[in-house]
């Protein structure tokens, strides 16, 4: 997804909910750090969005942008809300937050480190290649991806994101 497509969303997603701050909490959030992101982010068909002020009109925009609206039919990318409480995410991730202008608009973007956490909390392959890429092309330091991970609340999660990070990790060395 490009940043025009995702400033295309967030301007759509804006007009439904009627509010002009959302959480982007999706690989998305790189365009809040850097230009031009890798091809994972680009590659995406998702935008991860959730609206700060009106969370009830998170319906509203699923249903005119989500997977399986007209939109997404049309367009070849969708909006998909997610909630940030879905989200596994380190103890003052809101205060990291980093905000990308559209406009009126404030996506209020996870801090790249925080985005990590999230994306190895997923496990899935794509995540773990985007966790991947964004170690290799130096847009995150692993220091402070595990230092991160030390901020969840939850044993059992911290002992599996660790898991997740050191095979990345390893897998970086080799490859």
């Amino acid at each position: 997804m490009t940043k025009s497509e995702l400033e295309r969303a967030l301007r759509l997603a804006a007009r439904i909910a009627r509010d002009d701050e959302f959480y982007l909490i999706g690989s998305q959030a790189v365009y809040g750090y850097c230009p031009r992101p890798p091809a994972e982010v680009r590659l995406s068909q998702e935008r991860d969005l959730y609206p700060k002020n009106r969370p009830e009109a998170a319906n509203l925009i699923n249903g005119e942008l989500g997977r399986r609206s007209r939109f997404a039919r049309d367009h070849g990318f969708y909006v998909d809300v997610v909630t940030p409480e879905l989200a596994t995410l380190p103890q003052g991730w809101q205060r990291r937050l980093k905000p990308l202008r559209v406009g009126r608009i404030t996506a209020l973007c996870l801090e790249v480190h925080d985005l990590l956490i999230s994306k190895l909390a997923a496990g899935r392959l794509k995540d773990l290649e985007f966790v991947g890429a964004l170690l290799r092309l130096r847009l995150a330091d692993p220091k402070v991806v595990r230092k991160r991970i030390g901020q969840c609340p939850s044993p059992n999660e911290r002992a599996r994101l660790r898991v997740r990070l050191q095979a990345v990790v390893a897998d970086l060395r080799v490859g």
